[in-house]
């Protein structure tokens, strides 16, 4: 099953494994929660309060994550529920789409979701009966990670699937999507969100060695 953000409570400490493996289930966790829906008041709390999840130096996910923190303690829940609902999920064509297929060329969207419903039953995955979204959704996708994350598995096979779902389903455009919530011209909030999303991907890319 797909835990979207509707399914699973979001906690932004770490709970699983290693601290390392702990952060990085729990940031997907929190780009799946903010990509799914506009956040409540008590997640923006929490990402306000979550400095210590990544490490304060001088990297670009550090500073990512820090102007994150800072425009979460600063937003209001009304206005950007707004700017959600304008960018992501306006009637007609929204201005951002959030679908994997809607930026992979070349893939149709029947043969993207064909593939990728199939690699999810091999892990163990499907979509919820309740949720509203597609499998190639970004929230969808940074769930199944927080998921394998999570999941008891050894090291070395954990590691595998994680990279072979990340390279296929994540890797191939994620740029794209963020530099297109970056260049809408409705979106405040959701700047920040794009740049720590953008740092964290790269970060992802690296620790798996897809670069």
């Amino acid at each position: 099953m797909i835990a979207t953000a509707e399914n699973h409570s979001a906690h932004i400490a770490p709970a699983v494994g290693t601290e390392e493996q702990g952060a990085r289930a729990a940031l997907y966790g929190v780009l799946s929660h903010l990509f799914f829906s506009a956040p409540s008041q008590p997640f923006l709390q929490q990402i306000a309060d979550a400095h210590t999840t990544v490490a304060d130096d001088a990297s670009p996910l550090s500073i990512a994550w820090r102007a994150l923190c800072a425009a979460a303690g600063a937003a209001d829940v009304a206005a950007l529920r707004s700017e959600f609902d304008t960018v992501f999920v306006s009637t007609g064509k929204p201005p951002v789409s959030l679908y994997a297929s809607s930026y992979m060329a070349g893939r149709l969207r029947g043969q993207l979701l064909a593939e990728l419903r199939g690699d999810l039953a091999q892990i163990g995955y499907a979509r919820s009966e309740e949720s509203t979204e597609y499998e190639d959704h970004l929230s969808a996708l940074c769930d199944v990670m927080r998921g394998l994350i999570v999941d008891e598995a050894e090291p070395a096979s954990a590691f595998a699937a994680q990279q072979v779902f990340f390279r296929h389903y994540l890797a191939p455009w994620y740029g794209k999507v963020c530099t297109a919530i970056n260049d809408c011209e409705q979106v405040a909030f959701y700047r920040p969100v794009a740049a720590f999303a953008h740092a964290f991907f790269i970060n992802e890319s690296e620790y798996f060695e897809l670069n």
